[in-house]
């Protein structure tokens, strides 16, 4: 067995072209921590097949929008490599990428792991917060994998990371560099918005800690900058089901509604720019934001590889190391 430990960085995945769309929204739909249906051994394929058609179409044109495909797997490897230069001093350790949804699906990388005789895996989910919609899944496909493949190495996986100071200081690094790019930087004439991605009520209700760490990120890094005006919101949700509120489309409304002139949007759960932020809160709230009256709207890039994330990043591998 390799001496080596394997650290894996899990993603959501996104399409490498507009013609992946449909598939990669297939495997989406067909997860089973996501969408839990009756009898899902014999729902969940035409479920997955059916949805993902009717979506395919809309999808596709936020993928348009922002160049052809999403940038999550390049921005992902870019982290990979980051990672890799500042863990080198500090031990074996050999950075991989995986992605749930799309290429390199989690089958493909658990069976380069095993020919690679990996012993140790840090299974390290690129959420700050847990959900099992996100790193509970990504946890759940990796053992799932390796079962199927006959492969059992030692597993740390890095539960949530939400309330790691290096994680949390560089996103008030990121807010701070962007209040300086308005025509008027005074923290108390901007609105900040805080936006996450959504999550379906029934789910947090059913014990799911996401909403409660989102809250906890939020009251940190709100602490930290002392901005007279946060408001922590909700996007990208689908469906008619009730999702943790307030929407962000809502919320620039009534900001707007109430004479709000400068906007500053950070998405708060997402570590890599890709459709959620680039399309979403970049080009549709954007537009919305204009038609109601906010003259300057500007959404903080993600995290992506800023320096104090990858420190945050090589401290949750260095904690997590499993002991031979």
């Amino acid at each position: 067995m390799s001496d080596r430990v394997a650290v894996v960085l899990c993603n959501l995945g996104g399409p490498d072209s507009l013609q992946a769309v449909r598939p990669f929204l297939f495997n989406l739909f067909s997860d089973p921590d996501i969408f839990r249906l009756p009898l899902g051994w014999l729902t969940q394929r035409p479920f997955a097949t059916l949805i993902a058609w009717r979506r395919a179409l809309e999808a596709a044109k936020g993928y348009a929008a922002i160049g052809g495909k999403s940038p999550i797997l390049e921005y992902t490897r870019a982290q990979a490599k980051a990672l890799q230069r500042a863990l080198e001093s500090s031990g074996k350790f050999d950075v991989h990428v995986c992605m749930r949804y799309w290429h390199p699906l989690t089958s493909e990388v658990v069976a380069m792991l095993k020919k690679k005789n990996y012993a140790r895996v840090i299974l390290l989910p690129l959420y700050p917060q847990y959900s099992v919609t996100t790193s509970g899944s990504a946890y759940n496909e990796f053992q799932r994998q390796c079962q199927r493949q006959h492969y059992q190495p030692s597993v740390a996986l890095v539960r949530q990371w939400y309330d790691q100071p290096d994680y949390q200081g560089a996103i008030v690094e990121m807010l701070r560099a962007e209040l300086k790019k308005f025509p008027d930087p005074d923290p108390a004439r901007i609105e900040l918005l805080f936006s996450a991605h959504g999550l379906p009520r029934k789910i947090v209700d059913a014990g799911d800690p996401y909403e409660r760490q989102i809250r906890a990120t939020f009251d940190a890094v709100r602490a930290e900058l002392n901005w007279p005006h946060v408001t922590l919101c909700y996007q990208s949700r689908v469906g008619p089901l009730e999702w943790l509120r307030p929407y962000t489309d809502d919320v620039i409304r009534a900001k707007a509604a109430a004479g709000a002139k400068q906007m500053l949007v950070y998405p708060i759960a997402f570590v890599s720019d890709h459709v959620e932020t680039l399309y979403e809160l970049g080009i549709t709230y954007a537009e919305l934001a204009r038609k109601c009256g906010i003259a300057h709207y500007r959404v903080v890039p993600a995290l992506n590889s800023h320096p104090r994330f990858i420190a945050a990043l090589k401290s949750l591998v260095l904690n997590s190391v499993v002991q031979p």
